[in-house]
């Protein structure tokens, strides 16, 4: 990652269909200056309100991430997030016209594309960046167990263990030290996981209405319902969610270990990170 500060060169929108609600929605990201952060914005509501992406706003972490106030929200922020992170974009205005983003491809790649060909400015200010100084865990003593800890480190490296009971699928391990290189490489167009048992139930809570065979990788008892882009696509996808969660406290570094952990665990991990690091 560079040493200064950066935003994007100008603003841009992107539209696309929503992953929960199935609604259409328009998305604009606009340059700020330095030590502003990232903080969204619902442009559709009276007064146009503003929360920053910071752990604190997160009110749901329900199959995604989603931040507000009570009053309003922005939901599944984690993809965009990622892109932002592992880009080394600092100071971002997301303008949303709905309560949550376009979900593109379900990946990170259709925001990261767009930023890169809109192009990035440096800016005057060096990065604040958080560094992990002794090691921090949480767990979820359910079956099956679920981890997560950080550990110090001079660069980020994130590692995921990801298990299935499907025979087809089975358990998957990818580790990698992100870099934006690295990011739009070997991250970035991983997607998201739908099991086809899953999905009538996420529809009955209002969940998983937008969607298709293009933006996840569908299982069904069988085995894949679609083609993968990586031989371990999910357990990328979860470091792909990781780095999207560890972005509410800005850019960090250290080593991240996750086993069968999701949103909630990232959560959890962040509020205690932000007691413990620098």
């Amino acid at each position: 990652m560079g040493d200064r500060q950066q935003t994007l060169k100008q603003s841009f929108s992107i539209q696309g269909e929503a992953l929960h609600s199935g609604k259409m929605v328009t998305m604009t990201l606009i340059p700020q200056p330095e030590d502003t952060g990232i903080r969204f914005c619902r442009s559709d509501l009276p007064g146009k309100p503003v929360l920053p992406a910071r752990p604190e706003h997160v009110i749901d972490t329900n199959r995604c991430t989603t931040i507000g106030d009570g009053t309003w929200r922005v939901r599944t922020i984690e993809h965009l997030m990622a892109a932002l992170h592992g880009l080394g974009v600092d100071n971002l205005l997301v303008e949303v016209e709905g309560d949550e983003l376009p979900m593109g491809d379900g990946s990170a790649w259709f925001f990261a594309q767009a930023i890169l060909e809109t192009g990035l400015e440096t800016q005057a200010k060096p990065r604040r960046i958080r560094k992990i100084t002794a090691p921090v865990w949480v767990e979820n003593r359910n079956s099956p167990r679920s981890y997560l800890l950080a550990l110090p480190g001079d660069q980020l490296h994130i590692s995921y263990f990801f298990t299935s009971d499907n025979s087809s699928v089975g358990n998957q391990f990818y580790q990698l030290t992100v870099t934006p290189e690295t990011f739009q490489k070997e991250l970035a167009s991983a997607r998201t996981i739908a099991f086809t048992y899953e999905i009538e139930a996420l529809r009955w809570q209002g969940l998983a209405r937008g969607g298709n065979f293009d933006v996840a990788v569908v299982v069904g008892e069988e085995g894949y319902l679609n083609d993968l882009r990586f031989p371990d696509e999910i357990a990328r996808h979860k470091i792909l969610d990781i780095l999207g969660d560890l972005y509410l406290l800005g850019p960090v570094t250290g080593t991240i270990i996750g086993i069968r952990s999701g949103h909630k665990m990232d959560l959890d991990l962040v509020l205690r990170l932000m007691e413990n690091i620098r």
